[in-house]
């Protein structure tokens, strides 16, 4: 008997390490893979098979991506948005590059073994056998399109079409589908009409999926990290940067550390228009990346080992709110600053920032906006050649998308003008031997950011490099290479919200008016 059951936990054994070939009970491993494709013809309606031809294409670059991450013992690979279509479709060019995908939890279906129970499910059936044969959960992105429900308001073309993101499991199996709830000028889509965050389970942890866009609100961000304590995410992204705050190795890796999880992010590749930068972040920091602005270079796969996270930073310790921050320092009021003869104003993406020159080598300085302030105190090695100033900004943006901000930044300023501070500057020669930041925020959603200079590019600051705790950003021995930006971005979700519900507030205070007024007009 001893002998069987010895047998019985060794073949286990080996099916385990054969499902899950990077997996132990610390560590897992995980990939991204940037790509770097050509587009479609998106002026015209080309056929099913058309769009077929174009689609392998990219699925045949996908196989050897995911035939390299097995070779590496890797269990779950992300892709990027976009990544088999392509962007910038109209509804109706991206028609025949869409698939209906069923529900994985209304029922079981592996694609690689059960292709033809449903019809034009060529891309579901390659992704489910690219798992399958390679033993790998993938997070993919492609289009499904959906009929309409006998109660919905159908588009005019009688189905809906969304941006989806599919998952399956390492052995080819559709385990979750999550349909982009917050787009970008993506006419083509419509957004998500259930508005469910989505979160699978895999061996090595439980993982929220969001799509680009999504990262800058509260459902689904909110609802993965705080309300189910998610400790990972992939992230399939088409992104573009953004600086000096919204890059996208800067601002993804910032996600990582101020929500305390593990990210995945996976982008497209084609710097001519500024999409590039993927990275495999921890909430330490970047454990690799990849960020290539050379116009003839390609896609990357990118692979690491990150430790399994059962729940996210914010499930067992919040981050600071603004009653401890106010302890520290108390904010000046908004009348104090605009007096104040050394604050100016510079746009930067859209909003209007209250800056401070850093004028000196090294010392303190203090800048608030509204109800923000702004703290740093810093050295750097050589007196400086180049403009650096201190800004801060707690309001509502409004450029390409509508959400609530506060955030403070150390900007290296694109000329020696006060005009481009905001501007984010892609070049520096500065080094700061100590730095840090700290701010007034009232959420505890507070993101800290590093972007560098090295190499002709954007870098990162390696997790020794830095610390982020109890709203404090602070490089104690500085950076080792020229700094972009340090900084601390903030959402205040519940001031979306409150604005959402005073527009609704709004909304009906106007129609009660005329409908009173209307009543008396009536009476007289």
């Amino acid at each position: 008997m001893s002998a069987i059951f010895f047998r019985l936990v060794l073949v286990s054994v080996i099916v385990l390490a054969v499902n899950v070939k990077g997996y132990t009970d610390k560590s897992f491993r995980a990939a991204v893979y940037e790509h770097a494709t050509s587009p479609p013809n998106r002026t015209i309606v080309v056929t099913r098979q058309e769009a077929l031809q174009y689609m392998m294409g990219n699925l045949g670059v996908f196989r050897s991506a995911a035939e390299d991450a097995h070779r590496q013992d890797v269990d779950i690979i992300v892709f990027p948005e976009d990544g088999v279509t392509y962007m910038g479709h109209t509804r109706a060019s991206i028609r025949p590059y869409l698939e209906y995908i069923p529900d994985p939890k209304q029922e079981k279906w592996n694609p690689c073994e059960d292709s033809d129970k449903y019809p034009n499910t060529e891309v579901q059936h390659a992704f489910s056998c690219l798992a399958k044969n390679n033993s790998l959960y993938i997070v993919a992105n492609m289009g499904d399109i959906q009929t309409c429900g006998a109660e919905d308001t159908c588009p005019p073309d009688g189905h809906y079409q969304f941006n989806t993101d599919v998952v399956y499991d390492n052995n080819g199996t559709l385990i979750a589908k999550y349909h982009k709830i917050n787009l970008f000028y993506e006419f083509m889509f419509n957004p998500s009409t259930s508005n469910d965050a989505v979160s699978f389970e895999t061996p090595f942890g439980i993982f929220g999926v969001f799509t680009c866009f999504d990262i800058l609100f509260r459902n689904p961000v909110v609802v993965l990290a705080k309300e189910r304590g998610v400790g990972n995410i992939a992230f399939p992204t088409a992104w573009m940067d953004t600086p000096p705050f919204l890059a996208a190795i800067q601002f993804h890796s910032a996600v990582a550390a101020g929500l305390g999880v593990n990210f995945l992010a996976a982008n497209m590749h084609n710097p001519r228009y500024r999409f590039q930068g993927s990275g495999i972040y921890s909430p330490e920091g970047a454990r690799t990346y990849y960020y290539d602005n050379d116009i003839t270079s390609g896609g990357k796969l990118l692979v690491s080992d990150l430790k399994i996270l059962r729940k996210n930073m914010l499930s067992y310790n919040p981050s600071p709110n603004s009653e401890n921050l106010d302890i520290v320092q108390s904010p000046e009021s908004s009348d104090e600053q605009t007096n104040r003869s050394d604050v100016f104003h510079a746009k930067t993406f859209g909003d209007n920032f209250n800056y401070v020159l850093l004028q000196t080598s090294s010392g303190k300085a203090k800048v608030c906006h509204n109800k923000l302030c702004c703290t740093t105190s810093y050295t750097s090695r050589d007196n400086f050649t180049e403009m650096y100033a201190l800004g801060a900004f707690d309001g509502l943006h409004t450029k390409e998308g509508t959400y609530y901000i506060q955030v403070c930044g150390i900007v290296r300023c694109k000329t020696n003008e006060k005009s481009t501070c905001g501007e984010g500057s892609r070049v520096s020669n500065t080094y700061f031997t100590h730095l840090e930041l700290s701010g007034t925020f009232k959420s505890p959603y507070v993101f800290p950011e590093i972007l560098l200079y090295g190499e002709n590019t954007f870098q990162l600051a390696p997790p020794s490099n830095w610390s982020y705790a109890s709203g404090m950003l602070e490089a104690e021995t500085g950076l080792d290479l020229p700094v972009l930006s340090f900084s601390l971005f903030s959402r205040d979700y519940d001031y979306d919200l409150n604005m959402a519900n005073s527009a609704i507030e709004l909304k009906l205070t106007i129609t009660t008016f005329f409908a009173i007024s209307f009543t008396l007009l009536f009476k007289c």
